[in-house]
């Protein structure tokens, strides 16, 4: 297995979701295979906004002069008059509300195509529980799963499984705060599972057992889900949040995971008057999108739940007002298993619930404006080592609904800490006597249009899951639902409205109803240099007394990283594919005489959108030993080091205006890139990947930052019990440096002279390199741009490399123990590889084996034994023309039960080996493999093009990928049980349990 990562800080994204329980999965664009006659791809139709500023918005509103409010720049309150409205909702949806309360959503929509997403979602989170319910409604989430009146116990699960659903990625749920929201992802090829699907909502919000026994059983299953998300760092972290924002409101102690206490308490009672109370018709709401009839949906969406009732006493649902300190306040939490500490500074009030939509949306759009300012002018600062931290960026802590609460996240070590926080509150200082300038504000606006440009255009292909989603929202938030249309044009007026007095009003009204509040995060092995939370508050008491000056001119943004280069014709054009066998899979080949080629590929998966990436073969396999660590380094330091004449403020200002990514990697066995862009702006990643081969530059403070991101985890790996798991797989799978996380010995040997050195020897000319463009473009245009600065790279005389062999497995077992974190949860971890072959039906058989051995882990370690939150298997083929099968399987619980836990999954696995699934396991995972197989992604296009061509002796026909459907039809149950009896040989695999220290 070629497993490579990178030490991760402590991040301030955690701290949002800390605020939910549950592992609802992300969606992705996607689109399903069309050739079914149920499947199309909507080319959409409607007339766009103009792209200028010269959107229409009505009446101009009312003059202001600006004026200073309590010694501040003059500011300027912005006005909602004659603002396009976004209070209509979207004429495609079909809604309503039933004569019980109950209300609907219903959209026809076809992407990715053949599925549908429904909700369930209940206006009651942990914010309404009583005293003895502490995490009933998560708890109640999981009962829901374990029990209703039509699908006693797990039938539920076993019934959804046979329709290809998977547990966890397309049945779910999540608890919050203030809501509990349930998700089901289906097909839509049978009308019977889709009816079934809405049965299970109803059974969800009516027949749900609660029985003692079923809530006995999953006790330990929620345990362990707690040990996952609260005993750890990240747990505590968020209970200092807790602590900071809302202490005294009605949310204190409710946090919606629970304790342990109340979770070794809960009995079927109390889940059961929440249930009763709280999961009514007219305090919940139903989210059907897809591929679907909304009039046929709508007709069962009122058949089957008009006949729901109350069942509880019919209390009204409390107020959960949260009313924030009007005076300073600070939380210092010091945490053993932090690697490297961070502050967030924050200006939280009471959301204002009393503005129109449109005043609402105005509100929303200029304070993104201001905090992305203000962000942007500290992150410069840490660019060009000039500040105390290493980076700053924008984070909102609004965790509970009624919460308004935005302010910057920075990173800094302990001693730098006190330094850092200061530096943000002198800047919310300096915004609060001076202003923003019109050029921040035209840069921040650029940017807040570029985006919204790219979202509009591909409006036509939003997914199912995002717009279901948001439609939940409306429901629990009254959050507005409006065509694409008007959300642009409204979009585009305020951003074409914002001034420096309108965007400045924000903070300086801020400022009156509020006072900074400031959690700071630091390792405890720096508790000596870390103050204590009074010194926080004294600099937030003391802001209006610091000698601050305006800040200086910001940088410059030119219309162009480059001017364009002369054409070079490629020297031969051919297809990979046709069309004839997926409609949207046609990459044609451009093969320049420098020796690059380009693929494209045009598709609407994704209107408005390229997907990118590029590869050559060679990477750390073409590296020197002692360079191994340099070259690790090299593309995350190069990527944050600018290109020719824009160093890493002025790259960064020039694309915060654009809807551009790239990043850059030596991997294991190629150098590449991978990024994506919006339509609009393909000329510019064309010229960042031109001049990150041609003029890279190497950034001292860049390094600097790298390397104290890496230190941490390297010097002890220990902090986080997953990389530690990771490391510890490694060093004993490997022995070579190429295969290792790096080490402090090994961060010690990079410099900037040898980053620069290796990369710009791995990055050198164009030979060999496979450039691979999949999404919507213009082919004449993507040609021309490939012609200009594909065509014209350096030719070089790059070697191809030797064909590349992963090492050997050791022998035998391994198995290790070892210590990593100071909570109270454990894992056991198992890898097994074995030697594969190029066979293209390894790659389903694998998917296939691989959702076999999660179901059997979940029923069995998960449902039957109690023990285990969530239980899962990868297995993959790897490249080459001698490629290993690795398989890689987890099992988190308590340090009490790791041997029971290894043992259990050791009898399963001993099943599998010898017997192999069972009729229903296997029916399930090939429905669940046949389905995800329907659906394609531009970056998965991208993927099989570079593996065909960067890895022939791996991938020798691009067949392969266009027949894997009809490949997953050929595979039966006994192919999948000899695939796993030769894939998880019992004398032979690495087993990792890892403790708490």
């Amino acid at each position: 297995m070629t497993m490579r990562a990178r030490a991760k800080r402590a991040a301030a994204g955690l701290v949002a979701a800390a605020a939910i329980c549950g592992c609802t999965a992300g969606s992705s664009d996607n689109i399903a295979d069309p050739t079914s006659s149920t499947a199309t791809i909507d080319s959409g139709s409607g007339t766009p906004p103009s792209n200028t500023s010269t959107v229409s918005t009505g009446s101009a509103p009312p003059a202001s002069v600006p004026r200073p409010i309590d010694d501040s720049t003059p500011v300027v309150a912005p006005v909602a008059d004659g603002l396009p409205s976004i209070s209509e909702p979207d004429p495609e949806i079909v809604s309503g509300v039933l004569d019980n309360g109950l209300r609907y959503l219903i959209r026809r929509n076809d992407s990715p195509g053949r599925r549908v997403e429904m909700r369930l979602a209940v206006d009651a989170g942990s914010g309404l529980e009583a005293d003895d319910q502490g995490g009933g409604a998560h708890y109640l989430e999981h009962m829901l799963f374990n029990g209703t009146e039509r699908y006693p116990r797990n039938e539920l699960i076993d019934v959804l499984r046979s329709f290809g659903a998977a547990f966890g990625a397309d049945i779910n749920a999540s608890t919050g705060y203030d809501e509990t929201i349930y998700q089901l992802t289906m097909s839509t090829d049978d009308a019977d599972v889709v009816a079934t699907g809405v049965d299970v909502l109803h059974e969800w919000l009516t027949a749900a057992t609660i029985a003692e026994d079923d809530v006995e059983a999953e006790r330990g299953i929620i345990l362990d889900e707690w040990r996952g998300s609260a005993s750890d760092s990240g747990g505590r972290i968020f209970e200092a949040v807790e602590e900071l924002l809302l202490a005294g409101t009605p949310y204190e102690g409710r946090k919606p995971i629970g304790t342990r206490e109340a979770i070794e308490a809960t009995t079927s009672e109390p889940l059961r008057r929440f249930y009763d109370e709280w999961y009514r018709p007219e305090n919940v709401g139903i989210v059907i999108v897809g591929d679907i009839d909304p009039a046929e949906m709508e007709a069962q969406v009122v058949e089957t739940f008009s006949s729901a009732t109350d069942r509880g006493s019919g209390a009204e649902r409390p107020e959960l007002d949260v009313s924030p300190s009007v005076e300073p306040r600070a939380v210092v939490h010091l945490d053993p298993d932090v690697p490297e500490g961070f502050a967030i500074v924050t200006l939280p009030v009471a959301m204002d619930a009393t503005p129109s939509p449109e005043a609402a949306f105005q509100s929303a759009v200029l304070d993104s404006l201001l905090f992305d300012i203000i962000a942007t002018r500290l992150n410069d600062d840490a660019l060009r080592g000039e500040a105390p931290y290493d980076d700053a960026s924008f984070n909102d802590t609004s965790i509970v609904r009624l919460l308004d609460s935005p302010g910057i996240v920075v990173s800094a070590d302990g001693p730098e800490v006190e330094a850092a926080t200061q530096a943000v509150l002198d800047e919310i200082e300096r915004v609060r006597r001076f202003g923003v300038t019109e050029a921040e504000v035209a840069q921040a606006a650029a940017s807040a249009r570029s985006a919204a440009e790219t979202t509009y255009a591909g409006r036509e292909t939003r997914q199912d899951a995002s717009f279901a989603d948001e439609y939940v929202r409306h429901l629990m938030t009254a959050e507005p639902i409006p065509t694409a249309d008007d959300q642009l044009a409204l979009q585009f007026a305020v951003l074409d409205r914002a001034t420096p007095e309108t965007v400045a009003y924000g903070l300086v009204d801020r400022l009156r109803r509020a006072a900074p509040h400031l959690l700071v995060v630091a390792p405890e092995t720096e508790s000596a240099e870390v103050p204590d939370a009074g010194v926080f508050i004294a600099q937030a008491l003391d802001m209006r007394s610091r000698d601050i000056e305006p800040r200086t001119t910001a940088a410059v943004v030119g219309d162009s990283l480059m001017a364009a280069p002369d054409p070079v014709a490629p020297s031969d054009i051919r297809e990979l594919a046709d069309g004839s066998e997926i409609s949207f899979v046609a990459p044609v080949v451009l093969e320049y005489s420098n020796g690059a080629q380009a693929v494209f590929n045009q598709t609407n998966i994704v209107d408005g959108a390229v997907s990118f990436e590029a590869r050559r073969a060679g990477g750390l396999h073409a590296v020197a030993d002692a360079d191994v660590a340099s070259a690790v380094a090299a593309g995350p330091v190069v990527g944050a080091s600018g290109v020719a004449d824009f160093g890493p403020v002025e790259l960064e200002a020039f694309l915060d205006q654009r809807e551009v990514g790239v990043a850059r990697a030596i991997d294991v066995s190629t150098e590449g890139f991978v990024g994506g862009t919006s339509t609009a702006d393909l000329e510019t990643l064309f010229q960042l990947v031109h001049l990150s081969i041609v003029e890279p530059r190497v950034d001292e403070v860049a390094l600097e930052r790298y390397l104290d991101d890496e230190l941490p985890l390297a010097q002890d790996p220990g902090l986080d019990p997953s990389y530690a798991e990771f490391v510890a797989l490694s060093n004993a799978r490997y022995d070579d440096p190429r295969y290792l996380p790096p080490t402090p010995d090994s961060l010690a040997t990079v410099d900037a002279d040898t980053v620069d050195r290796v990369y710009r020897d791995r990055f050198s000319g164009a030979g060999g390199w496979v450039f691979s463009f999949s999404g919507d473009f213009d082919p004449a245009t993507a040609r021309d741009l490939a012609d200009r600065y594909i065509g014209s790279l350096p030719a070089d005389d790059v070697q191809a490399p030797d064909p590349i062999v992963e090492p050997d497995p050791p022998p035998g077992i391994v198995q290790d123990t070892i210590a990593a974190g100071d909570s109270e949860t454990a894992s056991v971890a198992l890898l097994y590889t074995v030697p594969g072959s190029t066979d293209p039906q390894l790659d389903v058989l694998a998917e296939m084996a691989q959702a076999v051995i999660t179901t059997r882990l979940t029923d069995t370690i998960r449902e039957e034994l109690g023990e285990s939150y969530s239980p899962f298997a990868v297995v993959q083929v790897g490249g080459g023309g001698e490629p290993f099968i690795d398989t890689y399987l987890s099992n988190s619980t308590g340090p009490d039960l790791v041997a029971e836990v290894s043992e259990s999954v050791q009898e399963q696995l001993d099943d599998l080996r010898s017997v192999g699934p069972n009729e229903q396991e296997f029916a399930a995972a090939s429905a669940a493999v046949r389905q995800g197989l329907e659906l394609y992604s531009n970056p998965q296009i991208n993927d099989e093009v570079l593996r065909l061509l960067t890895d022939p002796a791996g991938t020798a026909s691009f067949d392969e990928f266009l027949n894997r459907e009809r490949l997953a039809a050929t595979i039966g149950r006994d192919d999948v049980a000899e695939f796993l009896a030769r894939t998880l040989p019992a004398d032979r695999y690495i087993e990792i349990r890892t403790v708490p220290r």
